[in-house]
Formats: structure tokens, sequence, C-alpha cells
């Protein structure tokens, strides 16, 4: 696990009602017959039905209605991540995408908190209710499936609009709204690999031992081809896919394989040909992250996905919801920055392996690659 909320009453109408009394004086030179008949005269007066006086209705009031200003958003202090994988979180394109999220959170845009919680071995069956599970609980503000997982995003996404859904790689389908489809393609850093493994071979073959022949797996492949051959074009290679996404054994398999049929620098997109390698004492290039750690008698250097970019962008639209009242809106389209833009890079050249001609080799075409000088295209079809 890495660490990294009337009417208003009117007044009712009055009415005035006056009644005007009536009577005749007589005077009498009799004092008290007088005052009798006075008298009696008020009485039959009293009976008589009155005009009735004329009526002024009040002026209906209503009060102006009480109104409250809707409250500012208030700005968020934290953002809680939920990162899913359909896979054991070791593999290199999972922890790619870890270690953006640890480089953002030390980055701390908007002065955010940025935390993460990984869930892995999730099952495509299983992953709308685990999506649904996640948003309803209210712990995280970013959930992250780092696989084809647009379906299920879409299923959930309507029902929890201050969520940012973010979804990773080829197979996907753009959603908009909340949802965010982010993407990579290494076969820029791929392709300096490729030079170093083009170099340093001796047999003139290198291998690729890689999980199922994707986009995002191809693209890097042909990356390295085109690198290798850039610099020795008599390279022959051979590619080996184990139809896996994870199979740490059936890639060593592979992998020996390719070393008895002759390849002595092998590129490993999957866990398991570095302890071939070692055993047969070939090199290996890594993918996806600086992997020299885990066979330095081996590794000569890696390929290194950066999503720091594309994750911002879904970080930015999040942040102007909550904070200023501005919808997200992602586009209906995948966001990804190549190596020019920061995407991607090559790891350091393991010096105790490169010698000083290669490493210098590798450099000027990265040189190259970044100022637009040497253009690498993106080929993502199936390796031939």
């Amino acid at each position: 696990m890495v660490s990294i909320t009337n009417p208003a009453p009117s007044d009712k109408q009055s009415q005035v009602s006056a009644w005007e009394e009536r009577g005749e004086t007589m005077r009498s030179r009799l004092g008290i017959f007088s005052i009798a008949a006075a008298l009696m005269l008020a009485v039959a007066a009293c009976g008589e039905d009155p005009e009735p006086a004329a009526t002024t209705a009040a002026p209906t009031t209503t009060a102006a209605p009480t109104t409250t200003a809707a409250p500012e958003p208030e700005a968020p202090s934290v953002m809680r991540v939920a990162f899913i994988a359909p896979d054991p979180i070791d593999d290199p394109w999972y922890q790619s995408m870890l270690h953006s999220l640890e480089r953002l959170a030390e980055k701390a845009p908007y002065g955010l908190e940025i935390s993460t919680e990984w869930f892995e071995n999730i099952e495509y069956g299983d992953s709308e209710r685990i999506f649904r599970d996640l948003a309803a609980s209210g712990n995280y503000e970013m959930i992250l499936g780092s696989s084809t997982y647009s379906d299920a995003v879409s299923a959930v996404m309507g029902d929890h609009p201050d969520v940012a859904f973010v979804y990773a790689g080829s197979g996907n389908d753009p959603l908009g709204a909340n949802a965010f489809w982010i993407d990579t393609f290494i076969h820029e850093p791929a392709y300096l690999t490729g030079v170093a493994a083009g170099m340093m071979t001796e047999t003139d073959k290198i291998g690729v031992v890689a999980n199922f022949p994707f986009p995002n797996v191809n693209a890097p492949i042909n990356g390295y081809l085109a690198g290798a051959r850039s610099v020795n074009p008599d390279v022959d290679f051979e590619v080996t896919f184990i139809e896996s996404w994870w199979d740490p054994a059936t890639a060593k398999e592979a992998a020996a394989a390719q070393i008895a049929a002759g390849a002595d620098v092998l590129y490993a997109i999957v866990f398991g040909v570095f302890e071939a390698a070692e055993e047969a004492g070939v090199y290996g290039v890594g993918d996806l992250i600086d992997v020299q750690f885990l066979a330095p008698d081996v590794v000569l250097t890696s390929t290194v996905a950066k999503w720091d970019q594309a994750i911002e962008v879904t970080i930015d639209a999040w942040w102007d919801q909550m904070a200023n009242g501005v919808p997200m809106n992602a586009p209906m389209e995948r966001i990804m920055f190549h190596m020019p833009q920061g995407g991607g890079d090559i790891a350091p050249l393991n010096e105790a392996l490169v010698p000083a001609d290669v490493r210098d080799k590798v450099l000027e075409a990265r040189d190259q690659i970044l100022s637009g000088d040497l253009v690498v295209d993106l080929n993502d079809a199936p390796p031939e």
C-alpha cells in the first residue's frame, strides 16, 4: 500500500365596518313625555337595517422571499486514489503508474495531500462492482483502473459525478464528463534501448519476450527493433508472446529458448526473462520502470513510462470542479504524452556493462528525439 464531504406570511385583509346611527330628536314641551318618546324612537331606530358602510380593503403585502447565497465551493485539501490492477501489483505496467502517483504526491499540485491505496488481481467480471463499491464508500476522490475498464466506468460514473474516474491503456473507449482515458506509448525510449542492444550484440541476434500482441506492447517492440537496426542493419530478432499478462515461469522458458537459438540481448516486457539471462550470461533490457536493481549484472538499461502529466490533467479537471464549480469535461480521446513532452525516457545506462561509445551513441539519439531532430514512428502493429 502506497501512502501515496416559505412563503412569507401575508397580512390578512382588514375590513372596517361603520354603522351610522340614526335618531330623530323630538322636542316636546312636556319634559317626561319627550324623554319617553325619544327613548321609544331610539329603540325603533335600532331595529331598522342599517346601510353598510363603505369598505376599503387593506392592500395585500407579500414579503420578499428570503434568499440565501449559495456557498462558495470549498477548495479540497486531499486526494485519495484507489488504484485497481487486474494482475499482481509487481508488474512493471502498474509499478510505473504507482511511481507517477508517488512523484505527484511529492509535487502536491494545489497543495493536495495525495495518497494511494491499491487493489490487485481484480478480475474484469468483478470490476464494475469494485468501481461502484469504492465510489460509494466516499473514501476516494479518484479511482484509477489500470486496464480496459471503460465499460465498468461507464456503468458507474454518472452516479458519482464528484469522483474522477481514470482508466488506462489501449482497448478502451472515450467517455467524457468525469471519466478520463489515459495511455502511454514508449516507442521512443524503446528505440534508445534498441540502439544499445544493436551495438552490444555479438551474435547479431536479439530477442523479445512479451505478453500479448497488444498496441501498447507492439509499439515499444517495433521501436526497439528500429533502434537496433539503426546501428546494426544485420541484426535479426525473435519475438515470443507468452499469451499471459503475468506468468514469470513461462517467460523464463521462452527466454531460455531464444538464448538457445542465439539471442544474446533480450527485451523483457514480462517478468521471468532476467533469470534466464543471468543463468546464460547474456544481456537484458527492462520495460516501463528502471529494473537494474533486479539484475545489475544483466540489465543494460530500461524504458521508463511516465504517467505524471496524464494523471495531472485529471487532477486539474477535478480540482476545477471541486474548488470553482466547473464540471469535469474529459476529452473524447485518450490523454497521453510522448517522450519529447515528458511522457517517457530511458533509464540510466548501466556503466558497469555499457561501454562509453555505446553510451555516447544512445545519449546522442536521446538528444535528437527530445529536440525533434529524430522522429521515431509510432507503429503499434504486431511485429513482423
